[in-house]
């Protein structure tokens, strides 16, 4: 039998001349991406795990033995009862805007696997759409068991099928980076940017706190999927290398666009989670802080090796990075009618060490969580729309997620006019994205637009029951009832 090393070259760089076709035939630059390159060029393309077929079967099948493994030891519904109901909450957060993104990721891994311009290219590819399908079914099947518990948990499926606020921004973000992008924006965007400089790390982060919380399966399952994203992620970096190469400006243009489209639903993800879903005697650091010794470190390493730089809004986004997410969970608390997981006012206590973690804004924050505060203390504990916005909400025309961007000393809206109509954007990366290519996003339709023009309701609970699909007994609430040890409530509705 042949060794390894004398067959796997030939096995993985399988690419031939054609004799009655064309080359720009068979890679055409709008199915293959550009810059459009003949292979020779291409040829030299490799990546660091180089694995066999054989290889990656016998790999795949031993991690699912051992998720399965985990899920018959602690996996019924007696060990979630006994998790705190934050982090309950934070499994219902990701459970709904990340295995069907994957899915969606089966996609732009196919059309890698029929587009890259390398036959090694197209076999990682390959194996990515497989790993992207498994990352699919795994919380599909964990999450399911936990429907005989709590309905919400329904919308690990429901999610993307829906017109919910929250979903209609995952879907404007998902649709175009996994499956309209071409192979070369794909592969910098979603295996670069997205995988290697985000969601890589961002599960690591994510089973550390499953770990300190004891949840067991959660935790596994999120370890095996990042041994798959690690894998995969590294077709990012050769292709990107070559864009650099051959289109510099073009290879910082995709990498400032998708950093920053990237972040926002990182932010909103992994931000809310961290920092307001799990415990407070159970994080080990904040979301911050976990960004920067994780992310930004590896992120500006691996774009000095390319010769790029920084995204140009580098400043905004550290600004971002302090307050963002914040903003995001207190409208949404706010709101939490409108979404399929429950909330909670942060105490005292969480305060405080919200104040310690982010000092630099947390003045204006402690100050919308003191307001929420006194209208529970006027409000009788489950009265939940005593405590509850009634309008609706203005959405950006980019990222379509709610306009609460800036920091206290200066809102970071910004408005268009074009062709006559009229735009208004979170943040300025955001109008710059979408000046970029108007094409791609000008007839896009947010909740508002859809009010508008008749497409969805005005009433806000018409809307959350007819267009974002969520019943009563399905949509946010207070995890608490708004009923806190700390706040005190005499019988004419005060606190003493």
């Amino acid at each position: 039998m042949l060794k390894r090393e004398d067959w796997l070259d030939l096995a993985r760089k399988l690419d031939w001349e054609y004799s009655y076709v064309r080359e720009d035939e068979v890679f055409p630059e709008a199915a293959s991406g550009r810059p459009w390159l003949p292979h020779s060029e291409w040829e030299d393309w490799d990546e660091p795990f180089r694995t066999s077929y054989a290889e990656y079967v016998a790999n795949q099948h031993a991690k699912d033995a051992s998720i399965h493994a985990v899920r018959d030891a602690v996996g019924r519904l007696a060990d979630y009862r006994k998790l705190d109901p934050l982090w309950t909450n934070a499994l219902k957060l990701y459970a709904a805007t990340f295995p069907l993104a994957e899915f969606a990721a089966v996609v732009g891994n196919l059309r890698a696997a029929r587009f890259g311009r390398d036959s090694a290219w197209r076999t990682m590819a390959a194996y990515g759409a497989l790993d992207e399908l498994r990352h699919t079914q795994i919380p599909l099947l964990v999450m399911h068991e936990l429907l005989r518990w709590e309905a919400q948990f329904d919308w690990t499926h429901k999610f993307f099928h829906t017109d919910n606020w929250v979903a209609i921004a995952a879907r404007h973000m998902a649709d175009e980076l996994l499956l309209t992008s071409n192979p070369i924006e794909f592969a910098v965007a979603t295996n670069f940017v997205f995988e290697t400089g985000f969601t890589n790390l961002q599960f690591v982060g994510l089973s550390a706190l499953a770990d300190r919380v004891g949840d067991r399966l959660f935790e596994k399952m999120i370890t095996s999927i990042q041994t798959d994203e690690a894998r995969h992620a590294q077709i990012g970096h050769p292709v990107l290398a070559k864009v650099v190469a051959h289109d510099p400006e073009y290879a910082q243009y995709l990498l400032d666009k998708w950093f920053w489209r990237s972040w926002l639903f990182i932010a909103v993800v992994t931000g809310v989670s961290m920092d307001y879903l799990t415990p407070l005697e159970r994080r080990s650091q904040s979301f911050k802080e976990f960004v920067d010794e994780w992310i930004l470190d590896q992120f500006l390493a691996s774009l000095e090796g390319l010769g790029l730089k920084k995204p140009w809004y580098w400043e905004t986004f550290l600004d971002s990075l302090e307050i963002y997410h914040h903003r995001i969970y207190a409208s949404a608390y706010t709101y939490r009618a409108t979404v399929w997981f429950d909330m909670a006012v942060p105490g005292p206590d969480e305060r405080a060490w919200l104040r310690e973690k982010y000092p630099r804004y947390w003045d204006a924050m402690d100050a919308v969580w003191e307001q929420i505060t006194e209208r529970w203390r006027r409000t009788d504990p489950g009265v939940e729309m005593g405590v509850h916005g009634t309008a609706i909400v203005t959405f950006c025309d980019l990222c379509q997620l709610v306009l609460c961007g800036g920091t206290p000393p200066g809102n970071s809206a910004r408005t268009l006019s074009r062709e006559g109509r009229k735009y208004i954007f979170c943040s300025e990366p955001c109008r710059w994205i979408f000046e970029k290519e108007p094409e791609r996003y000008a007839g896009h339709k947010d909740v508002v637009k859809r009010v508008l023009s008749g497409e969805a309701p005005g009433n806000l609970i018409e809307l959350v029951l007819r267009s974002f699909r969520l019943t009563q007994e399905t949509w946010g609430k207070d995890v608490h009832g708004g009923l806190y040890p700390w706040l005190v409530r005499d019988r004419v509705g005060n606190t003493s």
